[in-house]
């Protein structure tokens, strides 16, 4: 099962987890309506105001939560306690991770996301967001300092399968619903401790017989909690229930694409055996119980393990009986690697074929493309206010008088200075390392406050629409950075992938239209491309798109419509493009960059091709 696949289930394993919240939510409500119905001889009236109360409290609280939650990873990491690691790591073992993370996410095409560091002694980790955009990495102090570079990379391969699996999705969902039907032993917590006792208090200031009146209803309240509570023990009971049901395979299948990643199971095997052999003293936050099955592995005790056991997931990853498995040990981290595990090469159209893959050929050109980069800007790109001088630099024309205007009365005297220093640095640098500057910055670019990403992203359209001229390469840009922002302000909302290409066809001819021109010296060869691109398709071929009509705008547009196709059909739709660029034997970088920017339009990674013997720099 490849990327489109997992994404596609991955949707439908929602609806299981929806099923699951219905039937919890029944079971909650007939265990509060029962003792309600006897207490009041079953008055139909009681029944109902018991019924609607909690449908009430266990929806208003799930919305609620799914709200909190909206902008993604980065909530979910502040609120398990979180601080984000900035620019470069303060010693060897942030920076370590911050090396690994960056290698991984620029290997398979996804923007770099940003670092949370939880202090904690335990070893841990996770994956939290929406989609790939919005999506960090977590990790606890224990995690970086007690494990060496090969068992970290394990642990962090691991995670980014939950990325491109589509696991961070439903997990989120997941944090809304449990909390949810947990909310009615929390809303019984605050009448038995809080308001109850308010009652009391203030009916005891009065000797009246309202005061005594006023007693019995504090005391009514409190009992009214309390039975709340334990009816809230049956809400915790499903949760758990539901965390284990949806988490414990996910984990083996993540596990599992770690070793493909990695080609090394003594990596992850390695980190699973320390896991196993040390005592559990993690000290996370309240909400670490909601996030249980968020982790690398169990992060607070419950009744139902959200994760399989250690010695079971050791004994798969190292293809090992769990029988031959000594008793659990403390096991001392050995020294640190900085080799990079071998992977399995692969080609262009595979990179397409698997999206967000990562493999040997990939990794090692990220790590080549990040080490090719020259300290300054790697330095800038770790910083919100340069990152975005950086940005602009990769699309400044030399002495296009128009671009310079409009910087003048944009930019400070101080960021016009650095503008100049960086300049020249940027455009030093190969043509195959723009994509790679651009997934750098995004965790610097995401750090600016949603004003400044609009005045960022508008800065960015008024430097490419200054000539007139949409080029291919800043239709890319503009479009990756925008997606790596992930801010709604600047980013058109991604559609329900529910459609078919069949539906989509007029979309799809304007896409494949455009790359076969722009790949194409000819008509005639344009024409081959177009016609070759739609035999992937499967569908009948349509009347190839007039040139002029083949606008940046057009392609944009026709874009955000094919965001709702399934993935698979996204699978397919991508394979297309490939061919069609394809068609003469040879990938240019500028057409590596297209595919990549179409990847990222419709939510599928593709990993970097970078220059290939049969990929003209041209």
């Amino acid at each position: 099962m490849n990327f489109y696949e997992h994404q596609d289930r991955a949707r439908k394993r929602t609806k299981v987890i929806v099923l699951l919240f219905i039937v919890a939510v029944i079971i909650i409500m007939g265990v509060i309506v029962v003792p309600v119905g006897l207490a009041s001889e079953w008055n139909g009236g009681a029944i109902a105001i018991a019924s609607v109360g909690c449908l009430l409290i266990v929806g208003i609280s799930t919305l609620v939560k799914l709200g909190q939650l909206n902008d993604g990873g980065r909530v979910v990491a502040e609120m398990l306690g979180g601080t984000e690691l900035q620019t470069s790591g303060r010693n060897k073992a942030e920076q370590k991770v911050k090396n690994i993370v960056e290698e991984m996410a620029i290997a398979s095409g996804m923007p770099v996301p940003s670092i949370f560091i939880i202090e904690d002694n335990s070893i841990n980790a996770f994956a939290a967001g929406w989609t790939p955009s919005d999506a960090v990495i977590g990790v606890t102090r224990g995690c970086i300092e007690q494990l060496n570079r090969d068992e970290l990379q394990g642990v962090i391969a691991h995670e980014f399968s939950h990325i491109s699996h589509g696991d961070m999705r439903i997990n989120i969902r997941l944090i809304g619903v449990i909390f949810g039907i947990m909310a009615i032993g929390i809303t019984g917590w605050i009448f038995a401790r809080y308001i109850g006792p308010i009652i009391l208090r203030s009916s005891s200031r009065s000797r009246s017989k309202e005061g005594a009146g006023g007693a019995g209803i504090g005391l009514a309240v409190i009992v009214f909690g309390l039975f709340l509570v334990v009816c809230g023990f049956v809400g915790t009971f499903f949760g758990r229930l539901i965390q284990a049901a949806v988490s414990r395979q996910r984990e083996f299948l993540a596990d599992a694409s770690a070793v493909q990643y990695t080609r090394n199971p003594n990596g992850i095997g390695s980190a699973l055996r320390k896991i196993g052999g040390i005592p559990q003293q993690s000290s996370f936050s309240k909400d670490g119980g909601q996030c249980n099955h968020m982790f690398f592995s169990q992060a607070v005790r419950s009744l139902f393990a959200s994760h399989p056991p250690t010695t079971e997931r050791v004994a798969r990853v190292e293809g090992i009986d769990v029988a031959s498995l000594p008793a659990p040990t403390r096991v001392e981290s050995g020294g640190v690697s900085e080799n990079i595990s071998g992977f399995s090469s692969t080609s262009v159209a595979q990179g397409v074929q698997e999206a967000s893959g990562i493999q040997e050929e990939y990794v090692a050109r990220a790590k080549l493309a990040i080490n090719n980069i020259s300290p300054a800007i790697k330095e800038a790109l770790h910083n919100s206010w340069s990152a975005r001088l950086v940005m602009y630099s990769l699309l400044i024309n030399k002495g296009d008088p128009k671009q310079h205007e409009l910087l003048t009365n944009l930019l400070s005297d101080q960021e016009l200075v650095e503008l100049k220093n960086l300049l020249p640095l940027v455009k030093k640098e190969d043509r195959a390392s723009r994509l790679p500057m651009i997934d750098l910055a995004a965790p610097a670019l995401k750090q600016m406050s949603n004003k400044q990403q609009v005045v960022f992203a508008k800065t960015l359209t008024a430097l490419v629409n200054s000539d007139h001229v949409y080029s291919r390469f800043e239709w890319v840009l503009v479009s990756v950075i925008k997606k790596h922002l992930a801010n709604k302000n600047v980013l058109v909302d991604s559609k329900k992938a529910n459609k078919t290409l069949a539906r989509c066809s007029k979309e799809i001819n304007v896409v494949l239209s455009a790359l076969a021109y722009s790949g194409a010296d000819s008509g005639d060869l344009a024409s081959s491309a177009y016609s070759r691109a739609w035999r992937v398709t499967g569908l009948k071929e349509m009347t190839m798109v007039q040139v002029n009509d083949c606008t940046m705008e057009s392609m944009q547009k026709s874009l955000c419509a094919l965001q709702s196709l399934w993935f698979v059909e996204k699978q397919k739709f991508l394979q297309a493009c490939e061919s069609c660029v394809e068609h003469d034997d040879s990938v240019t970088v500028a057409e590596a960059e297209t595919i990549r920017g179409i990847g990222d339009m419709l939510d599928c990674p593709i990993p970097m091709f970078g220059a290939t013997p049969n990929m003209s720099p041209q």
